[in-house]
This record gives structure tokens, C-alpha cells and sequence, in this order.
């Protein structure tokens, strides 16, 4: 955002909002601030979806604020009750992949809460710059429905019209391409000029493909335009989260873009509108939290080897008494191994978000791969009398990937359903071909998950908490799981019921050679 925090509202129009929330300390940190900035908010609260759902069926709202999870449902399910609003989504989860699902749903912003409410400073300029979107988008949306009727009035009507849109597109903080059916440049407003270097009277020489250029900004390659994809489509398309702009002369700006159909009363398409979001801020707060991580990570193996180092020292003091001596230095060194397991998780994490992990896609052997980890955790098992069972399949196909990864990621679905599973228990390991899939299963019969915690199960440092259960870990196994399958271009399900086993079940494309980068 390009708004600067203390900035305040200098509209004097009264909005009305809705906050859908079901925190009581956020309901009154929003209070709070709509108190102290004196904002000119005609507000009203819902404590649920339920709530949310009586209000919006008898009253409209210029903008409504709402909470990812609510106790009787989510965003996604305020988002169907909103028709036209906008809706700006918050949430305590900075979750990548359901920043890009609530954007698509329809939300205007995604804002990370935190513990000190930090994120509500910038609140007021988000909500106004919703409202300004809306009333924008809706001016844009009554010039298409009317197009074909505008080309058709007079010369001078028609320049009176072009008029209005060029000041409502120079008023929006997104860049705004039109183009025919031909995709030839129709519509190019100031900020869609800033960003891709070319003003408007030399881009309506061009084709939009003269102009436009974006790239992934993992694999460096040219992706499909956004505008042949809703030619192609017939529909509205969005591009991804590793879009970049190259600009005219070289320069290189993240963006989001969405496209939609210009169509005629009789819905053949005449056109294309596309709006392009500058999203190098957003970026640039998910590098720095990366670098954080590892920078810290670093700085943790000083202490880390000072800790091992005093260890053996006092092991070799003889004027300890022993038995003091070994039960300190027993906890020491299980902190110590603590310690270096969540470093070296943390680094994994950061060297696969940054892309410096190094990735080899060669044939592997899932059954020996599957035996060496087995056999590296039988011991594990055996201190708690705990079958692991295996269910290997014929013809299974041979799978491409870094046969490191999926041994690691392998590892800690089986050692986590070790730890999780009661003494004498079972945990089996399963694998079958589905298709062009290797689908992995691994099953155990212990304590479970509870419904609330299978959402978050894969988020960093998240652990599920049993009661009276002190089990170590450092809440990094399963994200580093979630990202190696990703890397493979598969997917990870989780079943579970508390005091029934979970099971978790991992589908991996066979040939992994189309498309798959970090």
C-alpha cells in the first residue's frame, strides 16, 4: 500500500461498516480506533456468521471488515452474503495460499493480524481506498455494459464520456488495460503508464502483446497473457503470486493482475479490461520475514555450540556429585538437541522459500526409499512397543524427483505418527498407484487431531496440544512436509478423530518433468 500510517480520511462522507469478528479484544481495539482517529464510521458489529447473516439481510454497507475464521464459518461464507460490497479479509494466519484464495473469492485486501493490533493503523486507509475501488470499478462496469451504445452516440457525446473515464482511471491507485477484440489498446490509464513505461498515445499503436510483458519470477519465462486467457476462457482470469511486469526499459514490478470480458447486450465478447495491482510491497514484507528466519537461525548456532561445549566440560568435572551432574547435563543436551532441530528446520523452510535449496528430479525406488526410513525409526518404535506395518503395491511406476526430499518427508509423517500413537499401537505405512499418481499413505491408531487444530496443522511452529501430553517437537515437521510435496506439484490430505489415528495421504504426479520449479 502506498499510504503512509498515520495518514488519515479526509473525506468527510460518513461509511458504513460492517466488522464481522468474533474476538471480543478485537472488536474493542476496532472501537478503540474508530474512537481515537475520530473516523467517520457508521459502524455495526457481528459476533459470528449467523449474526453477520441477520444484519446484511435487511441493510447494505459500504464496506464490511471480516475475520478468516469465525466460530460458525469462515470469510469464504460472509463473501456469499455481500452481492456487490466490498470486503476487506482479516486474519491471525499470514497463510499465503489463503491470502491468494480470498483475493480470488473477491476480497479488495488480505491484512495479517497481530497481537498489538498493529495492522489497524493502516485500517482506515484500506477501507477508503475499498470504497474508491468500488465506486471506480462500478463507473468502469457502467461504461462496459454501455459500450456498444456509446460508440454508436455522437462524436461529441462520446468525447464528453471518454472524458469522465480518463479522470475516474487517473483516480485509481491500479492500472487499467482495455483492449478490442483484436487486442489492440482501447484504454491505458496513468498507473498502467507508470508501470509499463509506455504512455497511452505510443501504446495505441500496439497490440497489448507490444506491451504487456510478464514473467514468472521463479522459472524467468514469459507466462500466457491475461488477455488471451479470457479469450480463451470466455471467463474472468486471474495471473499468480510470482507474476512480474517487465517494464519498457527493463524494469521490474510484482503485480496481481485480474481480466474480465468486455461483452455485447447479446454476450459476444468485443474486449478485454484488465486490472494491474503493483504488489512489491507485499512481497517485500514475505522476503523480509524469509531473511529474518534465517538470519536468526544463523545467530542461534553460536549459543547452540557454547551449550554442547560447556556439556562435555562438566561432564568431565569430577568434583560434581554424579548424579547431579548427569541429570543436568541430560536436560542440557536434550534442550541442545531442540535447539539444533529447530534451527535446521528453519533453515530447511528458508532455503526452499528462497529457492536455494538445491532440487534434483531423478528416478527413484519408493520401496527402498520407504525401508531405509523404516529402519532408521524402528528403534523409536520399539521403546513404546510400536508395530510399523507396510502395504507396498505392485507396479507402482517409477517416480521423478529428489529422492533426499521425499525421504525427509517421508521421515517425519512416520515419526510424528510414532510419537502421537500409545504404547502397543500400530502405525502402517501404504502405497499404491492411482492413475498417473503415487498416492503415500501413512496411518496410525492414536490419540488423533481435533477438528479445530486440522486447519493449522501445517503452519510453522503450530503443535497440536493433548492434554497431559508432553510431547517434544518443534511445530516445523509438517510445514517442511507441505512445502516438499509442493515442490513435487502434489498434494497432502489429513483425516484424523480424536482417540481413532489420523491419516495423512500424499498424491505425487509420476512424471514431474513438465513445469516444476521452486
Amino acid at each position: 500500500m502506498s499510504c503512509q500510517l498515520g495518514d488519515k480520511i479526509t473525506d468527510n462522507k460518513t461509511y458504513k461498516v460492517l466488522l464481522v469478528e468474533d474476538d471480543k479484544l478485537d472488536q474493542m481495539a476496532f472501537e478503540r480506533l474508530v474512537k481515537e482517529q475520530e473516523l467517520a464510521y457508521d459502524y455495526r458489529i457481528a459476533g459470528s456468521y449467523a449474526q453477520a447473516k441477520s444484519i446484511l439481510d435487511s441493510e447494505k454497507f459500504d464496506v464490511v471488515i471480516t475475520d478468516y475464521s469465525l466460530g460458525d464459518g469462515t470469510a469464504f461464507d460472509v463473501f456469499n452474503l455481500l452481492g456487490d460490497m466490498p470486503v476487506i479479509c482479516a486474519t491471525g494466519a499470514g497463510d499465503q495460499e489463503t491470502a491468494v484464495k480470498a483475493m480470488k473469492a473477491g476480497a479488495y485486501d488480505y491484512m495479517i493480524k497481530d497481537f498489538a493490533h498493529n495492522y489497524l493503523k493502516v485500517l482506515p486507509q484500506v477501507v477508503e481506498k475499498a470504497i474508491n475501488h468500488k465506486k471506480t470499478k462500478d463507473a468502469l462496469k457502467e461504461y462496459h455494459d454501455n459500450l456498444e451504445t456509446l460508440v454508436k452516440q455522437r462524436t461529441e457525446q462520446l468525447a464528453e464520456e471518454k472524458e469522465l473515464l480518463a479522470v475516474t482511471l487517473s483516480s485509481m491507485s491500479d492500472g487499467v488495460i482495455a483492449v478490442d477484440a483484436q487486442k489492440r489498446i482501447i484504454l491505458f490509464n496513468k498507473v498502467a503508464e507508470d508501470l509499463t513505461g509506455w504512455s497511452f498515445n505510443d501504446a495505441q499503436t500496439k497490440t497489448v502483446d507490444d506491451v504487456l510483458r510478464i514473467i514468472d519470477d521463479k522459472t524467468k519465462k514469459v507466462v500466457q497473457s491475461p488477455f488471451d486467457k479470457v479469450l480463451d476462457s470466455g471467463g474472468t482470469e486471474s495471473g499468480t503470486d510470482r507474476d512480474v511486469l517487465i517494464a519498457k526499459d527493463g524494469s521490474r514490478y510484482p503485480v496481481y493482475a485480474t481480466a474480465a470480458p468486455i461483452r455485447k447486450e447479446d454476450g459476444a465478447i468485443i474486449g478485454v479490461v484488465m486490472v494491474l495491482r503493483d504488489v512489491a510491497r507485499e512481497r517485500e514484507i514475505d522476503r523480509m520475514k524469509t531473511d529474518f528466519v534465517s538470519s536468526v537461525s544463523h545467530e542461534l548456532r553460536t549459543p547452540l555450540t557454547s551449550i554442547k561445549a560447556y556439556t562435555a566440560t562438566i561432564l568431565r568435572d569430577p568434583n560434581m556429585p554424579e548424579q547431579v551432574r548427569n541429570e543436568f547435563l541430560t536436560i542440557v543436551n536434550e534442550e541442545s538437541d531442540m535447539l539444533k532441530n529447530l534451527i535446521e528446520g528453519l533453515l530447511e523452510i528458508s532455503r526452499i522459500e528462497s529457492g536455494a535449496v538445491k532440487f534434483s528430479r531423478e528416478p527413484m525406488d519408493i520401496t527402498t526409499v520407504i525401508e531405509q526410513v523404516l529402519a532408521g525409526l524402528q528403534h523409536f518404535a520399539d521403546k513404546t512397543n510400536i508395530h510399523l506395518k507396510t502395504d507396498i503395491g505392485d507396479e507402482l511406476g517409477q517416480l521423478q524427483g529428489d529422492e533426499g526430499k521425499i525421504q525427509s518427508m517421508i521421515m517425519n509423517l512416520v515419526n510424528n505418527a510414532i510419537k502421537f500413537t500409545q504404547e502397543n499401537g500400530e502405525v502402517s505405512i501404504s502405497v499404491r498407484r492411482e492413475g498417473n499418481e503415487l498416492v503415500i499413505i501413512v496411518g496410525d491408531n492414536g490419540m488423533g487431531i481435533p477438528k479445530e487444530a486440522l486447519p493449522r496443522i501445517f503452519d510453522r511452529f503450530y503443535r497440536v496440544i493433548q492434554s497431559g501430553k508432553g510431547i517434544p517437537g518443534t511445530g516445523l515437521g509438517l510445514a517442511i512436509v507441505k512445502d516438499i510435496v509442493n515442490m513435487h506439484a502434489g498434494r497432502i490430505e489429513v483425516q484424523s478423530e480424536i482417540g481413532q489415528g489420523t491419516t495423512f495421504t500424499v498424491f505425487l504426479p509420476l512424471n514431474t518433468q513438465a513445469a516444476l520449479y521452486l
